[in-house]
């Protein structure tokens, strides 16, 4: 077998169990939270606060990934 294509379902693989503890992290935590963030207090679900913090983080991740590889040219 190519090592490309190993590679490519060693990630897919990665992938499906890093996508998977996510969920389950998520549902057991579906309390509502108080969120305080100076002047404004807001009450969520914790997994609304999770996901939007993951997706928060994706995102920074894929923008600062984005921004080294373009001063490594």
């Amino acid at each position: 077998m190519n090592k490309k294509i190993l590679l490519e379902k060693y990630h897919l693989i990665l992938g499906i169990i890093g996508v998977s503890f996510i969920i389950i992290f998520t549902l057991q935590n579906s309390e509502t939270v108080i969120v305080n963030l100076f002047f404004w207090k807001m009450e969520m679900s914790r997994i609304i606060l999770i996901l939007v913090v993951l997706l928060i983080g994706f995102l920074l991740g894929y923008i600062f990934h984005g921004a080294r590889k373009k001063q490594g040219d």
